[in-house]
């Protein structure tokens, strides 16, 4: 006869496991993005409820000088103070006792399955709105939008929003962009495009663009550079898609480019924890289990970052 505290560690130990099943459970490709994908959100822990940080504006290029000559001091600067909380997020599934008492196994392993795909999507959804907000909601430590206009912190205006459709000129200009993009003090970087972000009904057509062996659709193909000399990695989300009466803030032909050292950045404070109430606690002989973590997803910063709205 197991004791009460006894009941409720095995009631628990199915629960997790038909839970940790589904929640890890990965039935993407490469080129399918999650909230996991680190080349898309740089994984960072946190010990804290909030992280503060201001803007870094480094010196410029080194000046030439004399053989004896005074060696200059170049003027740095911190502002932009950026204060960002991190989230929390939580769920509970009421399950009968008589569920666990008459082995209906089916009922709440629907029900637990259910609740870990939605944590999962939860992770997903609230990652790709950085992207999805990039253009009218998504700020960064200027005040600026992720994609559009900021000012630098040596007083200077700079831009990196690209104009027109994802096409193989474009993809050209946005490389070009992100070559040519300076960093807080107005020096030209040099970033080398490694991702390109695109909604699903992108993907064929940006795989197309990029992996193709030559040139595609054209009389006369040449070699591919996007493919022989970049590499560039296709990355796509249906978290970043407009879906008519479900998402109405995604985009059909919205897409980015990023390099490696771009500043989108996934916080963690508290990974997944789950917690089950034992049903004597309750009025009605249910259980109640619940789960949640505490994470956020930011970009101080708009460097390593250039898009488009497709348009």
């Amino acid at each position: 006869m197991l004791t009460e505290a006894q009941n409720l560690a095995v009631v628990r130990t199915e629960l997790d496991r038909v839970f940790k099943q589904n929640f890890d459970y990965d039935d993407t490709t490469p080129s399918i993005a999650t909230a996991n994908t680190a080349a898309l959100f740089k994984p960072m822990t946190i010990d804290r409820q909030a992280y503060i940080e201001e803007i870094y504006k480094g010196g410029g290029l080194f000046p030439k000088i004399g053989e004896v000559g005074q060696v200059p001091v170049s003027d740095i600067k911190v502002a932009n103070k950026l204060i960002t909380p991190v989230l929390d997020f939580a769920d509970s599934r009421e399950l009968s006792k008589n569920w666990f008492d008459d082995q209906l196994h089916n009922l709440w392993q629907h029900t637990v399955a259910d609740m870990a795909m939605k944590a999962r999507i939860t992770q997903d959804v609230n990652a790709f709105g950085i992207y999805r907000g990039a253009f009218a909601t998504t700020l960064t430590a200027d005040g600026g939008y992720l994609v559009g206009t900021h000012t630098l912190l040596n007083g200077q205006s700079y831009s990196n929003l690209v104009t027109g459709a994802l096409s193989p000129t474009t993809l050209n200009d946005a490389i070009v962009a992100l070559r040519q993009q300076p960093d807080q003090a107005g020096v030209v970087l040099g970033n080398a495009p490694a991702y390109l972000l695109v909604p699903s009904k992108l993907f064929k057509h940006a795989i197309e663009i990029t992996q193709s062996a030559l040139i595609a659709d054209v009389a006369n193909n040449n070699v591919n550079v996007y493919r022989s000399i970049y590499g560039l990695t296709v990355y796509s989300s249906p978290y970043l898609d407009y879906i008519a009466g479900f998402t109405s803030d995604g985009s059909d032909t919205a897409w980015f480019l990023l390099s490696k050292n771009h500043t989108v950045t996934r916080m963690v404070r508290q990974g997944l924890q789950t917690f089950l109430r034992d049903w004597g606690y309750s009025n009605n002989r249910t259980y109640n289990y619940q789960a949640n973590f505490r994470e956020t997803v930011y970009s101080p910063d708009y460097i390593g970052v250039v898009g488009s709205l497709g348009t």
